[in-house]
């Protein structure tokens, strides 16, 4: 199978600083294209390792998300894809394309979406913006007015399409960020923070977009690079979360999220009950069951309990717990399930990553 994003024990060093040993400065002549490469990429002297040998597999048309804290190797990934970083070892391709040897053809391919991107003139129209990125972009008049009424209509800015550019919401001018990434329609389109900046509705009705219409409608393959975890969870088919430059996991959403969470939490509400004897003697019985690690009572303004927060073991069956509440003359309202979240794991497994490497520090291995 080709993949539309594929990396293969990808490697991207920055040096610390320029060695002062190259010898090469003002007058001094530079002796060869190697040793000028060897300069651009400084791997003369001390370096850190951005990304640390990465393998990623990113099937057409899937939504892929990339998911770290900062200073994770997430930007180093996009730009290298970009073709705007040059990779230090391993293989990296984009349908096939090497970006260090053919990025023209990788940017037949690709197109990035970055929150910062401006390049719209405020004293145009939506439209006449598009209208000029499509010239730029070689599109003939007859190829770039249907491309362009197309995009205006998937993204729904179509009866604001004469506005000025200057009347446009942050949520429109991010739609007509995406109509400019569209236009030369390439098979793969990156996002870096797709809905920094939106209001709730802004962002629910950006990520509908991305989803509904771009991926399952127009079949893009989308890579988003995301600090937004309940995003992650809501739109990817599958995510890989990065840390110092490795992939500590990667597999879809909820996969994920049962990966390092040992427990889950039901909520039990009953009919309020004033804690006693009684109230002690079903929490004793309960905390005799192994798989049972905690159980904590919430209370009203009257001093009673009306729920029953209990944690177990996430694959454990809950029949023996309400049978045993039952037995007990509590009268159980409702049962909820909390399921561990994508942050929950992403935390635990960031903290576990930031712990070992603090003792591998401190062995010397």
């Amino acid at each position: 199978m080709e993949y539309a994003i594929e990396t293969r024990k990808l490697v991207k060093r920055y040096p610390t600083k320029r060695s002062s040993s190259m010898g090469y400065g003002r007058g001094r002549g530079i002796p060869s294209f190697s040793a000028l490469i060897n300069l651009i990429r400084g791997s003369s002297g001390a370096y850190i390792e951005a990304l640390k040998g990465i393998d990623l597999q990113i099937k057409p048309g899937e939504i892929f998300g990339i998911l770290g804290p900062n200073g994770a190797g997430k930007s180093t990934l996009i730009k290298i894809l970009c073709t705007l970083v040059l990779h230090d070892g391993g293989e990296v391709y984009v349908n096939g394309y090497d970006p260090s040897k053919e990025p023209s053809n990788v940017l037949k391919n690709l197109q990035a979406v970055l929150p910062e991107s401006r390049g719209f003139s405020w004293r145009l129209s939506g439209k006449q913006n598009l209208e000029f990125y499509a010239l730029l972009y070689g599109l003939d008049d007859t190829e770039s007015k249907k491309r362009i009424d197309y995009l205006l209509e998937l993204t729904e800015l179509k009866e604001r399409a004469e506005d000025g550019y200057q009347r446009y919401s942050t949520g429109m001018q991010r739609r007509l960020l995406l109509c400019r990434a569209l236009i030369r329609d390439t098979p793969i389109i990156i996002f870096d923070e797709p809905t920094t900046g939106l209001d709730p509705t802004g962002a629910a009705d950006f990520r509908d977009l991305l989803k509904n219409k771009l991926a399952y409608q127009e079949k893009k393959t989308i890579l988003l690079s995301t600090h937004n975890l309940q995003e992650a969870q809501e739109i990817c088919d599958r995510i890989a979360i990065l840390d110092k430059g490795k992939i500590l996991a990667c597999d879809t959403p909820d996969n994920v999220r049962h990966l390092v969470i040992e427990e889950r939490e039901i909520k039990i509400d009953i009919l309020p009950i004033f804690p006693d004897k009684k109230y002690d003697l079903l929490v004793k019985q309960l905390n005799e069951f192994s798989y049972v690690t905690d159980i904590q009572p919430e209370t009203n303004q009257n001093g009673r309990i009306f729920r029953i927060n209990i944690r177990l073991k996430k694959e454990q069956e809950i029949t023996e717990i309400l049978k045993v509440i039952s037995e007990n003359e509590l009268k159980i309202k409702s049962v909820n399930t909390q399921e561990p979240t994508l942050e929950e794991a992403f935390i635990q497994m960031t903290r576990q990553a930031k712990k070992k490497v603090i003792k591998e520090e401190e062995t010397g291995k």
